[in-house]
């Protein structure tokens, strides 16, 4: 495999792997572009040591994608550190989340929108972590950041999970969950590649967020929207689907899907952790 970073996260090729593939349910081989599927031939490449299964995201995700990898990202990143910062620090505001995933010893993990990967050097070495996410700049500085842990990662998209059933020990998703195209579809995935009885940890910015904004409290939301698009350099497309998905119920979501779920707001409102199990 052709990698371009000095210190590679974990070759695809090299460790086994609990792919599925999309179209067939056929398990992959390694080929000389990538990995091929067994049952249909498909080929899933490998760009820059990451899995590239779906290169192109739909819909919001498309959105999404466009945001990570655009120049407003790093602008709007500021914000978010400032954010947790007035949360006691990114690290401690992290840890709310991720204080919720079982300290085992070589855990298989899945983390969904993994980003940039900024709170996997706080995780255990031993732990087998493969990522997906859509922005491919996301995943590079992932990469990059991670050096030399067993990480895998992968381009693609949370409703469709390249992953052969009960293949993980935990899930995780930090900050990508309102905004998928389908959040409910992603979570019955998410269930799907636990092993049973495996906990699964949402959490993200509180989807009405913006209703605790100034403008939101005078009933001039348009006023709020001028900030968090410009000021803040969120964009007009990325703020837009904020805006349509302000109203979604989480906790019911989590209440269909998961066994024993739990909803907590965090962040002094800002944000939500819900824990469950795969069933």
């Amino acid at each position: 495999m052709s990698v371009t970073t000095p210190n590679p996260t974990a070759d695809w090729k090299m460790a086994p792997n609990p792919l599925r593939c999309p179209d067939c349910g056929g398990s992959f081989v390694p080929d000389a572009a990538g990995l091929a599927c067994a049952g249909c031939g498909r080929v899933l490449p490998i760009r820059d040591g990451i899995l590239v299964v779906k290169d192109e995201p739909t819909a919001d995700n498309l959105i999404a994608r466009d945001f990570y990898n655009s120049s407003l990202w790093p602008k709007f990143r500021f914000w978010e550190w400032f954010f947790f910062v007035c949360n006691g620090g990114e690290r401690r505001s992290r840890n709310v989340i991720l204080k919720h995933l079982p300290q085992q010893d070589g855990l298989r993990l899945l983390d969904v929108a993994i980003g940039d990967g900024v709170y996997h050097s706080w995780l255990p070495r031993d732990w087998n972590v493969v990522g997906i996410d859509v922005s491919t700049s996301q995943l590079a500085a992932c990469q990059r950041r991670n050096a030399g842990r067993d990480l895998r990662l992968i381009l693609g998209e949370a409703e469709t999970l390249p992953f052969q059933d009960h293949s993980f020990d935990a899930i995780l998703s930090i900050g990508g969950f309102n905004h998928f195209n389908d959040p409910e579809a992603s979570l019955r995935e998410m269930v799907r590649v636990a092993r049973p009885g495996a906990p699964i940890v949402i959490s993200d910015e509180s989807p009405n967020l913006t209703d605790r904004m100034i403008g939101h409290k005078l009933g001039m939301p348009a006023i709020d929207r001028w900030v968090v698009s410009r000021l803040m350099n969120l964009g007009d497309a990325f703020t837009d689907l904020v805006e349509r998905n302000r109203h979604i119920n989480i906790a019911e979501i989590g209440q269909r899907v998961l066994k024993d779920s739990q909803y907590q707001v965090i962040w002094r409102g800002g944000g939500y952790v819900m824990v469950g199990q795969a069933p």
